[in-house]
Parts: structure tokens; C-alpha cells; sequence
């Protein structure tokens, strides 16, 4: 498939190109610096800011799929909401069938049926992000009639680089997923795999998806 994927040289977007690479789908790698994209044979490195919207829709126009991998700019929480609706109207303007973004998992509830970020436990540091990553996803909850479908993936509580085990455990009730012990985690790599498998697979439509072991 062809595949554009902004955020691409992240912690977690670099790991989703190694997988689409690895899978040999044709990838427009979009970044600030293109310099800083691999070298696979099935990637093109392509300069885009999500600011400017123009200059990621004019490199993928008619692909597939539209991946993305942004994360909150600290230092301007606010201003991932308005790329989370640039990539909206992306995927409106360049005819890509379905729009898969990386979301949070502060929003997510866990056992006792509140969200993670209001449990007294979770770090007051993180909860700025949390709540700016529940205001993006509103962006996709409220869309009516649009020409694509949306899945937002949300990874487990703790998510680091790591082993590519090719397992994971999906949440459908925007519940946190966690192990046995009650451990939320999974590997970017891991993450990578259930990205690329939604690539390849229209089941999970238009609803947020929790990830985690």
C-alpha cells in the first residue's frame, strides 16, 4: 500500500517506517528533516510541517493511508489540536481511505472506572499532555460524513523502546489494558506492529483503540 507517515523520525514514527519497510509498503516519510529519515528502498523522505498543511497533502495525494505519529510540542500544548484538524483536513483533500493517529492513554479508565489521569497517582507533570491528547481525540469523536475512517491508537501507560515480540492485546471500551500484575506497558516496536497490522486491516473503524501485553 502507499502509505504517508508524518512525525516519522520520532520515538515511535520511526519505529512504525521500520515496520511499513520491513512489510514493503511504499511510504512518504514526512518530516521537518527529511535528513534524519532511513535510507529503505520503499521510503521517500519528503520535508513537510503539519502547520502547513499544504506541504504534507501535496506529497500524498491518492495514497491509502495517512499515519500519524505527532506528540504535544511541551511547549505549546494547545497547538495539537489544531494539527490534529490539519490532519483532518489532510485526509479530506488528498483522498486517502483511512487516517490512523497516535493518541494518549491519560483519557483511558482503568479498573475502578475513572480515568488514569485522575487517579491521585498519576504524575502531575504528564497531565497537561493527557488532557491535550482527550481535546485531540474529541477532533475525530465529533467528524460527521467525512470521506475517511479514523482509528486513534492509544498505547499502554508506559511505552519505551524495546523488543518487537509482534504481541499485543487490544482494549475496545477505551479501558487501559494491563497484565496479570496490573502492569500497563508496551514496546514501541510492539506499537509499530499494531499500527502497520491496521494498515493491512479495515476492521476497527471510525473508535479508539487501547493497546498494551
Amino acid at each position: 500500500m502507499k502509505v504517508g507517515l508524518v512525525g516519522a523520525t520520532g520515538m515511535i514514527g520511526s519505529r512504525i517506517l521500520d515496520e511499513l519497510a520491513a512489510r514493503e509498503h511504499l511510504v512518504a516519510a514526512i518530516a521537518r528533516d527529511p535528513s534524519k529519515v532511513p535510507g529503505y528502498t520503499t521510503v521517500i523522505a519528503c520535508f513537510g510541517d503539519i502547520f502547513k498543511p499544504d506541504t504534507v497533502l501535496n506529497h500524498i495525494r491518492d495514497y491509502d493511508v495517512l499515519i500519524s505519529a505527532l506528540s504535544p510540542d511541551l511547549k505549546d500544548l494547545e497547538s495539537f489540536v489544531e494539527a490534529q484538524k490539519n490532519l483532518v483536513y489532510i485526509a479530506e483533500k488528498s483522498g486517502v481511505r483511512k487516517l490512523i493517529v497516535i493518541g494518549g492513554a491519560g483519557s483511558l479508565k482503568n479498573h475502578s472506572g475513572s480515568k488514569l489521569m485522575d487517579s491521585p497517582l498519576f504524575p502531575e507533570s504528564w497531565k497537561g499532555v493527557a488532557s491535550v491528547h482527550e481535546k485531540a481525540l474529541q477532533v475525530y469523536k465529533d467528524l460527521k460524513g467525512q470521506s475517511f475512517t479514523w482509528t486513534s491508537v492509544s498505547p499502554a501507560a508506559m511505552i519505551s523502546p524495546g523488543e518487537r515480540t509482534g504481541k499485543y492485546r487490544l482494549s475496545l471500551d477505551e479501558t487501559l489494558v494491563v497484565d496479570d500484575n496490573g502492569n500497563s506497558s508496551i514496546s514501541a516496536e510492539d506499537l509499530a506492529v499494531l499500527v502497520v497490522d491496521l494498515v493491512e486491516n479495515d476492521a476497527y473503524r471510525n473508535m479508539r483503540l487501547a493497546s498494551g501485553y
